[in-house]
């Protein structure tokens, strides 16, 4: 095995992908291992709680990059990722800096677009105004129906869900009658994550007396939601997910969307020393806890590659989801056993640790001691589902 030669490992990207990576590496390396970190923001924004913001019931974090690693010696170089040159092993930045690398980590994430014209695109921090401008006008009165709707294309849907519920709730605490729909082209509420939450969850809804529409959205005009096949529903307001868009990085393989191809372990395909994780990827569950998952067989290889003693483990994803509604919680678990089939369990303890909205193996207890609240709110239902599979293609 040859020896580790303290080399550059640049990481690419400033969001929780990157950061689990960082940890990983420095966890798993037992040899000087130099790692530059290639942001394109000055400041690292965990917005999974985003979500709840217009409720009070939760709020998005920042911390300046340089400063949550200073004590980990990484360099934190404030610059957009350009191209890339493999052959070469080193990339250009947007301000014309060339860097090398002995291993790339791509953690770039996507880009975010409207998916549905004529509907609020709830895109966080930047539209909790508009959520909260909508709560304001059913509180008058000048809000009657209210669709939170999942455009085709988007995979995780679990926002629309927690946007419906905590409304539903917020709505109900002041005796306002606006009705709440969720209009999705899944066949049942939270169908990522199998039989059991989606009966949860749809028992949920009827109790809250939201409305589940299984339909294609096309667009929003004169006050409907018109579908793609059905009659259009009534709305006054409609809020929708965005739909995530592929980084546009020269030198780079992409699928027929543009999404970045990666092995099981984290290789760009036909690249050599270029790995992958995150949104980017063509991964197609484009999720904060995959993002990490991602991020950590990754890191292992990176690290097995660069001569450390590490036995890298493939992808194999786990997907949990912490699901903000308003009221009590409830853990719930499902694993993908073979021939498909699943499996489920409900739980009254927390099923990962810290019980955080974004379930990073390392990130999560490290950002839980930067003051992010590692516990789950009072208002939460956890999910989880163990995917079977050979990880992503």
């Amino acid at each position: 095995m040859k020896q580790p030669s303290g080399a550059r490992v640049l990481i690419a990207g400033g969001a929780v992908a990157a950061l689990e990576a960082v940890l990983t590496m420095q966890e798993l390396a037992d040899g000087p291992l130099q790692i530059t970190l290639l942001a394109p923001g000055r400041y690292f924004e965990y917005t999974p709680l985003s979500v709840a913001e217009p409720f009070d019931l939760g709020r998005a974090h920042r911390f300046e990059l340089a400063e949550l690693l200073r004590e980990r010696g990484v360099e934190v170089i404030e610059d957009a990722l350009e191209s890339v040159d493999a052959e070469r092993r080193e990339v250009r930045t947007a301000a014309g800096a060339t860097l090398p690398y002995a291993a790339l980590l791509l953690a770039i994430g996507a880009g975010r677009r409207s998916a549905l014209p004529g509907a609020i695109t709830f895109s966080g921090a930047r539209t909790s105004s508009d959520v909260r401008r909508l709560l304001r006008e059913a509180e008058q009165g000048t809000l009657r129906r209210l669709i939170f709707a999942v455009p085709p294309g988007v995979t995780w849907s679990l926002p629309a869900y927690e946007l419906a519920l905590m409304t539903s709730a917020h709505l109900a605490e002041r005796d306002v009658s606006t009705s709440v729909s969720i209009v999705t082209p899944e066949p049942r509420p939270v169908d990522a994550f199998g039989a059991r939450a989606s009966g949860a969850v749809g028992e949920m809804l009827a109790l809250r007396g939201i409305a589940f529409h299984t339909a294609t959205a096309l667009r929003v005009e004169g006050g409907q939601l018109i579908l793609e096949h059905g009659e259009p529903i009534p709305a006054e307001a409609v809020v929708a997910l965005p739909r995530l868009l592929a980084p546009q990085i020269a030198g780079l393989p992409g699928d027929e969307e543009g999404f970045i191809p990666v092995d099981e372990y984290g290789r760009v395909r036909g690249l050599g020393a270029v790995y992958a994780a995150g949104d980017a990827t063509s991964f197609p569950l484009k999720q904060g806890g995959i993002a990490t998952q991602q991020a950590d067989a990754a890191a292992a290889a990176i690290a097995a590659e660069l001569g450390f003693a590490v036995s890298p483990t493939p992808f194999r994803p786990v997907l949990r989801g912490l699901l903000l509604t308003g009221r009590a919680p409830r853990y719930l678990r499902a694993e993908v056993l073979s021939g498909g089939a699943t499996r489920s369990s409900a739980e009254e303890e927390a099923i990962w640790w810290p019980p955080a909205k974004i379930a990073g193996r390392r990130l999560g207890p490290f950002l839980a001691l930067q003051g992010v609240s590692g516990g789950a709110p009072p208002d939460a239902v956890a999910l989880e589902l163990e995917a079977s599979g050979e990880g992503p293609g």
